[in-house]
């Protein structure tokens, strides 16, 4: 009786790969932040050289360009659930405040947002990179706001515009929550709520 063995492919080995890459940078970064992160320390981490590393990144901004694009894809895709639950809006904005006040707890994500910003700006050949990714992520946060009109059943305000205040108003309110500028009493997602509400023109 022979057994069939089965080979891992080129692709899923190179993705394994790069997973792998990705968890030990996310805890690199985490850490000592991006400025301190060691290439060497992240391939270790993973198991493997310095080599396979820059085989699958060109450089530290690189993957965690990566890791900013997947956790922004998901967490868009947690608002667009949520948006499509059943019950009015009205009923659903107190989730939503929930997951914008449990995503502004992670303070990483903002400053790793920054550092990958002024890179692009310092950094030509990463700037083209970062370009896509950004519109990639404003063209989710465009969807995401034609469903909170979809959802509202009204907006004063077209789905560009809206797209462009969340994008906006969300590492602003962050900031301001972490560094305790705001003296309203709220949290940042009781504001950030409350301001896309005043956006769409609806009363609540």
């Amino acid at each position: 009786m022979h057994m069939r063995i089965q080979r891992t492919s080129r692709k899923q080995s190179q993705a394994q790969t790069r997973e792998r890459l990705l968890r030990a940078a996310r805890a690199e970064f985490a850490r000592r932040g991006v400025a301190a992160a060691s290439i060497d320390r992240i391939s270790e981490s993973a198991g493997f050289s310095r080599g396979a590393f820059y085989a699958n990144y060109a450089g530290k901004h690189d993957v965690l360009l990566e890791l900013l694009a997947q956790h922004q894809r998901d967490e868009i895709a947690a608002w667009q659930d949520l948006l499509g639950a059943q019950g009015t809006l009205d009923e659903v904005l107190p989730a939503l405040r929930e997951r914008f006040d449990l995503f502004a707890g992670r303070a990483d994500d903002v400053l790793f947002s920054t550092e990958l910003q002024i890179e692009a700006l310092r950094n030509p050949e990463f700037a083209e990179r970062y370009r896509l990714f950004a519109q990639e992520i404003a063209q989710r946060t465009q969807q995401l706001a034609a469903a909170f009109i979809a959802r509202a059943g009204y907006s004063q305000v077209s789905a560009e515009v809206l797209g462009k205040a969340l994008q906006s108003l969300a590492p602003q309110l962050i900031a301001e929550a972490r560094l305790g500028l705001d003296a309203s009493g709220q949290s940042a997602g009781q504001r950030l709520v409350a301001m896309i509400v005043e956006l769409l023109g609806t009363q609540r």
